[in-house]
């Protein structure tokens, strides 16, 4: 049998066949003399005199009729169609179109040319190679429907989606907007360290990394530089501002990444007021520039920018929703309401974060713009204290389609309130809450000289996905994704259909322990039967992962404990899909996320690993041997046998919700006959009896 050429194998031979004629198909040297936009702007002109035209770009499409072929050619200012014919290029008409294949960077010569259909054109009249593609781009309708493929091949999905590059070039005009209206307020622009020996200026984890040359341990900057900032105030500039990259050690959502672009600027002697103006113009400025409009659908919520933005009172918000006065309330009482509410709290967590986890209650429901001010001293521990009530600080957030978009304050100047304040951080990170914040003698130092009345205020690159709509991940040109693992053949005991490479036999870490899985179960499950199945099929997927001989039979097993971590919570049709997503949120294995997304047979999905197979198949074998446990007289696993299951497993009217069809796939999918999968299982439980209570 003749093996057939892949697509890739036939474009490498054309550069084989090029270069053994002398061509170069990766020249340096182009001779563009118009971009794709300025040819159609003069053709609109008017300018359609036989002038000569040479265009570079990517080839998008190719498509012959005969003795005409037409393409599209794509470069970064637009698409333009290109005609070829044999009339006009001679002997050279096929070997120019055999030598270009789509995705080819080319370069051609014509003049403009108006095609029957009336589309602006370019009749070729030459033309050569400028970068042979040699790996042929996706299907141009399908595009790339993996997402992690899509971000993985960044380049691949911004070639088929014009719409992301053009999100894009809106971004760049976000920031470089941002910059001038900033230098034209009479700001200069400033840069400060982005290693620190000790992370200030927010409340957050920072990322550790190793000095070599002075053999330190430093820290990666969790804000703009805003107690560098400080210090430039102390030293007389007055209007300074820094737009850069900051990194926060914490966990994914669709509103946050661990490194991200940031602005903040600090403005001396004026006070939240004066900025809190600024901020209003400046947003409606940035959002003008970069998106024409003012008018905007975010998350739900119908926003119009253009108005005067009101002001929220972030105790009576609370207190108006919620029901409970935070500045009179004791801790204990705090604590008892964000029990009440079902809010996950540390154990060691202070008053400051208890208050503001009821206030992320509430601002889920406010659509904005508004402006949240009254701060309490305790959510803000570099604030200016108010004068007329102590107990607050002269802060503002602003607040759009229920999130924080932007943070400000009258800077604290007192070195003895600063030095207090950095102390009752110190202690709750003595208690173990890793996100307060350090204590910095040489800031305090700083202000012991005496820093003006300052202003400062923050943003992030959040701003701008919200105002697109999308998950940040997506606006960001290259998201920080797991290097691809390495994954060996390994030789199982029995048959299996994944024979080949799989990474879930390959040693992996879980990314979060036992005990704190379990610790997520019994927060987002409540139903004891629903845990039951849970803890059980962490039991199977370990045994499983054992007998296949994975190198990670635990990671396998935290995979089986929580499938079903959102099962109580969404509707059905959401169920696996918001899950994964919770799981990634807690930074677990991309290979268990994946695991537990493919686990829902309604969705569709096509497991690739033999971990996402045997979830997907198995996991509801538990149901059955549960269900033939609890009609023994002693309800007892230990006298179920295995010959009993399968009997049960037989008659569909026993336990009628377990689906059999998705069980008899094991044979198939991964090599197990149902009487094996139902020896390993029921072994498997067996042995964790006393924890399944069987």
């Amino acid at each position: 049998m003749v093996e057939l050429e892949s697509e890739r194998d036939l474009r490498l031979k054309k550069v084989r066949e090029l270069q053994g004629k002398g061509i170069n198909p990766y020249p340096a040297t182009s001779h563009r003399t118009s971009t794709v936009e300025e040819f159609i702007l003069n053709f609109k002109k008017g300018a359609r005199k036989k002038t000569e035209n040479t265009l570079n770009g990517r080839l998008r499409l190719k498509r012959a009729h005969g003795k005409i072929a037409f393409g599209q050619l794509q470069d970064a200012t637009g698409t333009l169609q290109l005609a070829f014919s044999e009339e006009e290029l001679g002997d050279k008409y096929k070997p120019l179109l055999d030598l270009f294949d789509v995705g080819d960077i080319i370069e051609v010569t014509g003049i403009p040319f108006l095609t029957q259909k009336k589309e602006q054109s370019l009749l070729v009249q030459g033309g050569h190679l400028l970068s042979k593609a040699i790996a042929p781009l996706p299907d141009k309708w399908k595009g790339i429907q993996d997402e992690e493929i899509r971000y993985r091949k960044r380049y691949i999905d911004m070639i088929m989606n014009p719409e992301l590059r053009e999100m894009f070039r809106k971004k760049s005009v976000f920031w470089n907007s941002m910059r001038q209206f900033l230098l034209a307020e009479g700001f200069m622009e400033v840069e400060t360290p982005v290693l620190e020996n000790t992370p200030g200026g927010a409340d957050a984890q920072p990322f550790i990394t190793h000095h070599n040359a002075l053999d330190i341990d430093v820290y990666l900057r969790i804000s703009m530089g805003e107690l560098w900032q400080k210090r430039l105030m102390v030293a007389g500039l007055e209007k300074t501002f820094e737009i850069g990259r900051q990194f926060r050690n914490e966990g994914l959502s669709p509103e946050h990444l661990q490194d991200y672009t940031q602005m903040e600027f600090y403005y001396g002697y004026a006070d939240y007021n004066v900025t809190m103006e600024l901020v209003e113009r400046l947003y409606k400025h940035v959002i003008h520039e970069t998106f024409g409009t003012q008018q905007f659908s975010i998350r739900g919520f119908d926003i119009d920018f253009s108005g005067e933005w009101k002001k929220l009172d972030y105790r009576q918000a609370i207190l108006d929703d919620i029901g409970i006065d935070i500045l009179e309330a004791t801790n204990d009482e705090l604590r008892a309401k964000t029990v009440a509410l079902g809010i996950k709290l540390e154990k060691n967590a202070g008053r400051g974060r208890m208050m503001d986890y009821l206030w992320k209650q509430v601002r889920k429901k406010v659509a904005g713009p508004v402006f949240l001010i009254n701060h309490p001293v305790e959510v803000s521990p570099l604030a200016k204290r108010k004068e007329d009530d102590p107990r607050l600080v002269e802060r503002y957030q602003v607040i759009i389609a229920g999130s924080e978009l932007g943070n400000g304050y009258s800077e604290l100047n007192d070195p003895i309130d600063q030095d207090s304040r950095f102390s009752e951080q110190a202690k709750l990170r003595e208690a173990g809450d890793t996100e307060a914040q350090m204590h910095d003698q040489e800031f305090v130092e700083a202000l012991e000289h005496g820093m003006p009345p300052t202003s400062g205020f923050g943003l992030s690159e959040r701003l701008f996905s919200f105002l697109m709509d999308v998950p940040i991940k997506e606006a960001v040109l290259f998201p920080l994704l797991r290097p691809k693992q390495a994954a060996k053949p390994v030789e199982t005991s029995t048959k299996q259909a994944n024979t080949g490479p799989d990474a879930s036999l390959e040693p992996f870490e879980a990314g979060i322990s036992r005990e704190n899985a379990k610790k997520l179960v019994f927060e987002h499950v409540k139903d004891e039967n629903l845990r039951r199945h849970m803890l059980a099929t962490e039991s199977i997927m370990r045994a499983l992962g054992e007998h296949f001989k994975a190198a990670s039979p635990d990671a396998w097993a935290i995979a089986g404990l929580l499938h079903d971590i959102d099962y109580e919570t969404v509707e059905p049709e959401k169920h696996s899909l918001v899950g994964s997503d919770m799981l990634e949120e807690h930074n677990l294995h991309q290979l268990i996320i994946d695991a537990v997304r493919e686990h829902n047979p309604a969705h569709g999905l096509v497991p690739n690993t033999l971990l996402s197979k045997t979830l997907l198949t198995l996991e509801t074998l538990t149901g059955l041997i549960l269900a033939s446990t609890f009609v023994r007289p002693d309800k007892k696993i230990a006298s179920v046998k295995v010959s009993s299951v399968k009997k049960k497993f037989k008659d569909k009217s026993f336990a009628a919700g377990v689906p059999r069809d998705l069980i008899v796939q094991a044979e198939e999918m991964i090599g197990l006959t149902l009487e094996e999968s139902i020896t390993i299982c029921l072994e498997a439980m067996k042995k964790d009896a006393d924890e399944l209570g069987l």
